[in-house]
């Protein structure tokens, strides 16, 4: 507490800010991760005043300086629904300015949480009206009121968001809120459903969260499913992790990559098992077009040629055939169809089935040299046998390749 002055000025743009005598606080999570003793990245900024002419000066000050520009190539963007000004810099990192209207501590009090109810300014030091320090120090997640969450029904999903991110207990009169106004996420825009969804799959603590969100009701009001199908989801949770611990090191180097939509590589297998069973078109989630497409065909398969209770019943995949036929159906979701339905022993197989559908014995232009076909259907299931034969060993080399061919026409 004593060295926060020392820590936020030591950061050069806050250090601007303060520096051009307005009215302006710090406030939000890089206060709550400054008071925690952890790396807070994008900043939240409330300004008395014209916060887009505030925005712009800083642009202005900190260009003319002699010393390297922070904020060059910065963008400015104006979010008019959100009432806010944000300087994205080329490091991804966000300048969040909204504007303060009446008094500092009537602000405070209309935020979601007391750990996020907190200011500072070199001037006043903390402001903390809802007595958020406390609850930092608790590690306790404690809603304000029940007003804020109707006036921003999103808060109800950012209780369990936060659970998953910080590993924090939500008390019992935040989820008591939340259980009393669980529709209301419905009014809430998909997009800003999506982002606080994506952030809890993408955390640590996500299965507390999820195991939380559904015991206080509000899973279902934004998943088409019951219940007991979200609770059994969440259950095979535990056996995907087990899965992906088993990777290959170049395999588990990505998971925590992005994938689309701020939504991780297992964050994404963590949707595709949450949304095991649920009607995707009426889910309150608005997903990319990479992200639906993996969602049809794991939902498609995770069911069908490649269940584990198939596979053990020796129903399917028991042949390098139906193994090439479940491979060739899952696309580029075959990794994901394998650690959800526990496969990952044929990795190997999988990888073979990569290589060769990538480049087999004869490319495209030497089978319609050898057949005098054209591009076209017959040509592409000409070449989807070839590859199968390969893959199933049948065919060995190039030059029985081209036998098979000959003696085909």
């Amino acid at each position: 507490m004593n060295n926060i002055k020392n820590i936020i000025l030591q950061n050069s743009i806050n250090a601007k800010v303060f520096s051009l005598g307005k009215e302006v606080y710090i406030v939000g999570g890089y206060l709550r991760d400054v008071l925690l003793g952890k790396k807070a990245k994008d900043i939240d900024y409330i300004v008395r005043g014209d916060i887009k002419e505030f925005a712009l000066e800083l642009l202005v000050q900190e260009r003319k300086t002699k010393v390297q520009n922070l904020l060059d190539n910065a963008t400015i963007v104006e979010l008019k629904k959100e009432q806010m000004i944000r300087i994205v810099l080329k490091d991804g990192m966000t300048l969040d300015f909204t504007e303060l209207k009446g008094q500092l501590e009537d602000n405070l009090r209309e935020r979601d949480f007391t750990m996020n109810a907190l200011a500072w300014s070199p001037k006043t030091g903390i402001s903390d009206p809802t007595h958020g320090i406390k609850d930092i120090e608790r590690k306790l997640i404690n809603a304000i009121s029940m007003d804020n969450f109707r006036n921003d029904p999103l808060r109800l999903l950012r209780v369990y968001r936060f659970v998953s991110e910080l590993g924090w207990k939500a008390n019992s009169k935040t989820r008591r809120i939340v259980s009393q106004l669980t529709s209301n996420i419905k009014k809430s825009a998909p997009e800003r459903i999506t982002l606080e969804f994506f952030k809890l799959l993408n955390s640590k603590d996500y299965q507390n969260a999820l195991e939380m969100a559904l015991d206080d009701g509000l899973l279902v009001s934004f998943i088409s499913s019951s219940r007991k199908r979200l609770s059994k989801n969440i259950s095979g949770l535990p056996h995907i992790e087990s899965q992906m611990r088993k990777l290959p090191p170049i395999y588990k180097n990505s998971l925590d990559k992005p994938f689309s939509q701020e939504l991780t590589y297992n964050g994404l297998l963590r949707l595709e098992q949450m949304l095991s069973g649920s009607i995707l078109s009426e889910n309150r989630l608005r997903l990319s077009r990479s992200i639906l497409e993996r969602l049809k065909i794991t939902h498609k398969l995770a069911t069908c040629n490649l269940s584990p209770r198939a596979t053990r019943r020796g129903e399917q995949l028991t042949t390098a055939s139906k193994m090439f036929e479940a491979f060739f159906e899952a696309k580029d979701a075959l990794l994901d169809i394998l650690i959800l339905t526990g496969n990952i022993k044929l990795l190997k197989h999988a990888e073979r089935f990569k290589k060769i559908w990538k480049k087999s014995f004869l490319t495209a232009e030497e089978i319609m040299n050898i057949t005098g076909l054209k591009s076209g259907v017959e040509l592409g299931k000409l070449i989807y046998r070839l590859k199968k034969m390969e893959f199933e060993n049948k065919l060995k080399t190039k030059k029985e390749a081209v036998k098979w061919l000959l003696k085909k026409e």
